[in-house]
């Protein structure tokens, strides 16, 4: 019993000893040490005489560069390489430092930051519900003298903050940023959906995709057709490509000093910072897949599907042209292959799909013969309309009037489940259609 005792005595004050220790290491409570980090953050925020330059990756690896200048107000004023507006035009929203488990960052009104996470996915081209997966509000990880990391609360987005320089800022302020922007911006001002680089004699069809942040070149070599797909992110120099493009002896790794030139009707630009170089508008493919337009009609014959259009045609640089959006009640146009057989005639139909009532109705469409596939391209004959007419028929009508071109259409294939028909007659109007 003595030793029972003995080692119970021990291990109290053992226990003790340790209090002991914990209480000097530990001389503050839980709640104060959050308050002094959260002091510190606050600190080193509004610190930042020139603000904080941030890289933003979202769930694809997508990269997004911003600016942040805090202040003790709770206000912060942003800029972002996600367009020519963000880029050139300062945002002020409010923000907050919250104890949540650890330190945390919010972003808690509408900023740029917001444009990224929007669930609607037209505003940013993600998908409807989640956008492209980033945050607005952020678990601050580390802090150093020059940089903050931080962790997105909902999808785990990182982001880093680096302290600007002046520098930093006026390349924001002066429209460097915005020069950068302009090459994921030339469709807003070359109205041809293809659209060339040239460099000398050399010329190079780029296909770029905002939303994924990747561009891909397509060129003849000889007579083969080449490929190259690679990412690209802003600088306040230019535009960077993570995998350069290797043609021979030509090596283009990055794209500076954009400008447009409304009298040539192109951008001017530098290769690699040194080789002029343009980007115009072309009325054709490099390099035509000429049996792209029936593997697109074929994909549907043989599933007996349909393919879908969210927006209809854009026509001259104009989204939705014919506004068939406007339509009431408008869900999607489809493009049904061998729809029905009239007078021994098998047609394809456009067809007008609606919500109604909680579900889906096809209301009416334009009725079109057999297609005939021709020089690598489709081209559509009109013979009636199917179901009653909407009583605005404008959009309807002007969609009709398009698919009826006698150009015809080339189809580019932008993915294993879509496929963009582009007017063979000036490369002015194109639809996108998807599975």
């Amino acid at each position: 019993m003595k030793r029972i005792l003995l080692y119970t005595m021990m291990a109290l004050v053992t226990l003790a000893a340790c209090n002991k220790e914990s209480n000097d290491v530990f001389d503050k409570t839980p709640n104060e040490r959050m308050q002094e980090k959260l002091a510190a953050y606050q600190t080193a925020l509004q610190g930042a005489q020139y603000g904080w330059n941030a890289e933003l990756t979202t769930e694809s690896g997508a990269i997004y560069n911003f600016h942040f200048s805090f202040n003790d107000a709770a206000r912060v004023k942003t800029f972002a390489d996600i367009d020519t507006g963000t880029a050139s035009v300062e945002k002020e929203s409010s923000y907050r430092l919250k104890a949540l488990q650890q330190p945390a960052l919010l972003f808690d009104t509408y900023t740029y930051l917001h444009i990224l996470a929007d669930p609607d996915g037209s505003v940013n081209g993600g998908d409807n519900g989640i956008g492209l997966a980033t945050d607005f509000e952020f678990s601050l990880d580390t802090l150093a003298a020059d940089s903050i990391k931080l962790t997105g609360r909902q999808h785990g987005t990182k982001m880093t903050l680096k302290r600007s320089t002046q520098a930093d800022y006026q390349a924001w302020t002066g429209g460097t940023w915005r020069s950068s922007v302009l090459f994921q911006a030339t469709g807003a001002y070359i109205q041809n959906y293809f659209k060339r680089l040239t460099i000398g004699a050399k010329q190079y069809e780029m296909r770029i995709n905002p939303t994924a942040r990747t561009v891909t070149f397509i060129w003849i070599d000889g007579v083969t057709t080449k490929t190259h797909t690679t990412s690209y992110y802003f600088t306040s120099t230019g535009v960077e490509f993570t995998n350069p493009l290797v043609d021979g002896t030509t090596t283009i790794n990055y794209l500076a000093n954009l400008s447009w030139n409304s009298g040539l009707v192109s951008f001017q630009l530098n290769v690699n910072g040194a080789t002029a170089a343009s980007i115009g508008g072309a009325i054709a493919p490099i390099s035509n897949d000429v049996n792209a337009p029936q593997r697109w009609w074929q994909t549907m014959v043989i599933s007996d599907g349909y393919w879908v259009s969210l927006n209809g045609f854009h026509v001259n640089g104009v989204d939705d042209a014919y506004k068939v959006r406007s339509i009431p009640n408008f869900y999607f146009l489809a493009f049904f292959p061998r729809f029905g057989t009239d007078q021994g005639i098998t047609y394809d139909l456009a067809g007008y799909v609606m919500l109604e009532n909680g579900g889906l109705a096809l209301n009416f469409g334009s009725a079109f013969s057999p297609p005939v596939f021709a020089n690598g391209r489709v081209r559509f004959n009109y013979i009636g309309d199917l179901g009653d007419l909407p009583a605005d028929i404008n959009p309807y009508v002007g969609t009709t009037l398009q698919f009826m071109d006698t150009a015809g259409f080339y189809l580019v294939q932008t993915s294993a489940t879509s496929y963009d028909m582009v007017s063979a007659r000036d490369a002015k109007a194109w639809i996108t259609w998807v599975q």
